[in-house]
């Protein structure tokens, strides 16, 4: 079996060097997002920690020639900047109610799945508590099927959209043949055969053949959603373009023009925290990534003053509200 934690992101069409296996299956636990989201192989990514406790995830995750099947679990709220391997396409399909996940601009609604070209960078804002099914097939492969056994373009289907809306009974049905795709890979891991690995393929293609003929258009975003997100987005890249020197709310409201109520309302309808809360979420995120991943030498409290952490206590005090450790506990699962 190809030892699955030598996987890198894609060049290729699919998974290449597992060409000749019959399938790989694995289940990974983390309790930590950025450890949560490099268990997803074959993505490039990086996750935010948003709600506050103690960070519990898991990925269940099937590997076929054509194809990548997994279950994503946590039990915190998540930004997540995701891109799946390249000549692919991602279907996301969240469990969640209306409203309470979105994609980029767009707030998820609950008959909604999602669509992305591999390569192509997404953000997703997650539930608080979240089931996320995802599907990445090698593009030409699909579209070889459905032109075969349904006569119909890829292309054609996807129109170029990035969420679809479909009834809900269709989409339970697409979760439970997923479910049983899983659930058969798992049961039958020690005794992979090619005639196995064949029909859960071949199941997977006809399950998102019938969501995608069954779709219709989302409807639009409203302008002020979009702009609301936009705005979001450019708060994050203020922090991250000087991080000692975190700007104050009517700093941000000089920058992007805006009243503070404006600038409330725009970052709470989008990440559901206020400004301060989302902003410091934003830091102690990159404060936790440096400790696990940075160099040996930095301290606990250069780390932090870096990214414009003053009163040390404090820092500590939100640090364990978030993520239900000290800091040094970072540096010591590190091995530092």
């Amino acid at each position: 079996m190809y030892p699955f934690s030598t996987l890198s992101p894609a060049t290729g069409s699919a998974l290449d060097e597992a060409s000749g296996e019959k399938f790989i299956y694995r289940i990974t636990r983390a309790n930590d997002a950025d450890e949560h989201a490099l268990n997803l192989s074959r993505w490039d990514q990086r996750y935010d920690q948003l709600s506050a406790g103690s960070f519990e995830g898991m990925v269940s995750e099937l590997w076929l020639p054509k194809t990548q099947i997994f279950v994503e679990r946590a039990n915190r709220q998540l930004r997540q900047s995701c891109a799946a391997w390249h000549q692919s396409i991602w279907f996301g399909i969240p469990a969640a109610e209306d409203g309470m996940m979105s994609m980029g601009s767009k707030p998820l609604p609950e008959n909604a799945i999602c669509i992305r070209d591999g390569g192509a960078e997404f953000d997703l804002l997650t539930a608080p508590d979240f089931d996320l099914y995802g599907v990445v097939v090698d593009r030409l492969s699909f579209a070889e099927y459905l032109a075969q056994e349904h006569a119909q373009d890829l292309d054609h289907l996807l129109r170029q959209r990035d969420v679809i809306a479909v009834a809900l009974s269709h989409k339970a049905r697409l979760c439970a043949a997923l479910s049983n795709v899983l659930d058969d890979a798992r049961d039958n891991a020690q005794h992979a055969s090619q005639a196995l690995s064949s029909d859960l393929q071949t199941r997977v293609f006809d399950a998102l053949s019938g969501v995608l003929l069954g779709a219709h258009a989302s409807t639009p975003t409203p302008r002020r959603q979009i702009s609301r997100q936009q705005t979001v987005a450019r708060i994050r890249e203020q922090l991250l373009q000087n991080p000692g020197q975190p700007p104050s709310i009517p700093e941000l409201c000089e920058r992007l023009h805006l009243s503070r109520r404006a600038l409330q309302n725009c970052v709470e309808e989008v990440t559901g925290m206020p400004p301060l809360s989302y902003m410091r979420s934003i830091r102690l995120n990159a404060v936790r990534r440096q400790l696990k991943y940075g160099h040996d030498g930095e301290s606990v409290s250069s780390v932090a003053y870096a990214w414009g952490f003053n009163h040390l206590s404090q820092f500590a005090k939100d640090y364990r509200q978030l993520f239900g450790e000290l800091p040094s506990a970072a540096r010591q699962s590190a091995g530092h």
